[in-house]
């Protein structure tokens, strides 16, 4: 880094220029400048010095900040748990990125079809389900698949994280050998919902009508030879699983232990949907597609910035329910609540408000005057929305934006 980087005579330092990435943004760069340096009190701040400001900021460094923060999380505060065991679940994504030849480049490798297509990345979230906590995420070339991510992922939890014993939920798509083998390595539990020709004998109960079941599984010799290559010499002959059948079409397998999941299975399993509304609400609400830059560094630290900030906002929306005393089955609307986060960003942030007579508490009674009623056992249509092939990301029709 070069000295005087980001030193008292510079227009943007360190403070300010980190503040700023974990600042809502979805607007032009300049209009988003414009609005932080309104609230932060200056008025010399540009686009040419936070571009050149931003490169020395690794993006890794945002990814290391949402895991120091989630293992401080679970080694100082209190949290919920099942049983004594964390529930997470985890879903991939595809990701429209700046159709750029530079980005096709990097991130369309290993794709199976043409690269003068647009942009695209692969990614996973991994999601702690019962707290509302995005543990990780990533945004890789397209062509990796999201087991492997998921398994990197999973490799890298933090240590405070691995001793609440860990449960992950997954559906049918992260039905793999390669899968389990890594998470009874960490010693982490599962709930899959198996795929149909996955094993005879899961096929077998699938066909039986059975309720449950507990057997041994046996991989091909194709598939014992590729885990001996992944992870080494080790028994991979035969996986001990219960299988659970939650409805007619719907079976998972697990590693809990019977007497922890036979009364609760529909709810963990269901669980995980609260993951792919998390995804959702990154893309439509929180429009992760939509980047301040159109080079990689720019990119992931956008895309790992609005990570955190999803963190801080699940973070002061159960502080303002739990200032809510009317009794009423409501939850705080997370939209409207980022729209008044991104109006106090430097005050959630820091700490700090220079500009508005302002504090935490009276921003807290305002997310809370926003409510949404919940509606117990509602089932809308699931909307599926085209890959966009050129500029950025189009919200879905039933979404107002906040930011």
């Amino acid at each position: 880094m070069p000295a005087g980087a980001f030193s008292r005579h510079r227009q943007m330092t360190f403070t300010e220029l980190f503040n700023f990435l974990l600042y809502p943004r979805s607007k032009s760069t300049d209009l988003e400048l414009l609005e932080y340096s309104h609230l932060i009190g200056k008025s010399n701040v540009n686009k040419s010095d936070f571009s050149r400001r931003r490169q020395y900021v690794a993006p890794g460094y945002l990814k290391k900040l949402n895991t120091s923060a989630v293992a401080s999380i679970y080694g100082k505060c209190e949290f919920s748990t099942w049983n004594s065991h964390l529930v997470l679940a985890a879903d991939g994504t595809t990701y429209s990125l700046p159709n750029t030849p530079a980005l096709r480049l990097r991130y369309l490798q290993g794709r199976r079809t043409g690269r003068e297509e647009q942009a695209l990345a692969r990614g996973v979230v991994l999601k702690d389900v019962l707290n509302d906590i995005v543990i990780a995420s990533n945004m890789e070339c397209y062509g990796k698949d999201e087991i492997g991510l998921l398994s990197d992922e999973l490799a890298h939890l933090p240590q405070e994280v691995l001793r609440h014993s860990p449960v992950v939920v997954l559906d049918r798509k992260f039905c793999a050998y390669t899968l389990m083998a890594k998470m009874i390595q960490l010693g982490i539990g599962y709930v899959i919902r198996v795929k149909a020709r996955f094993n005879s004998d899961v096929d077998e109960f699938i066909r039986s009508g059975k309720h449950e079941y507990v057997t041994d599984i046996h991989p091909a010799s194709t598939t014992i030879k590729k885990l001996n290559r992944i992870y080494g010499k080790g028994d991979y002959t035969s996986f001990r699983v219960r299988l659970v059948r939650l409805s007619s079409d719907v079976v998972v397998m697990t590693s809990i232990a019977d007497s922890l999941f036979s009364d609760s299975a529909g709810d963990i399993y269901h669980a995980r949907w609260d993951d792919e509304t998390t995804i959702g609400f990154f893309k439509n609400c929180m429009q992760v597609e939509v980047f301040s830059g159109i080079s990689e560094t720019a990119i992931q630290q956008d895309f790992h910035a609005k990570t955190i900030l999803y963190n801080v906002l699940s973070a002061i929306c159960r502080q303002a329910a739990m200032m809510r005393h009317d009794g009423k089955d409501r939850r705080i609307n997370r939209n409207v609540a980022l729209g008044i986060l991104k109006l106090n960003a430097v005050l959630v942030i820091t700490g700090k408000t220079p500009n508005r007579n302002n504090n935490l508490l009276s921003v807290l009674n305002e997310i809370g005057r926003f409510t949404t009623p919940v509606k117990k056992h509602r089932s809308n249509p699931r909307v599926f929305r085209k890959m966009k092939h050129s500029g950025k990301y189009i919200t879905l029709y039933n979404y107002r934006r906040a930011i």
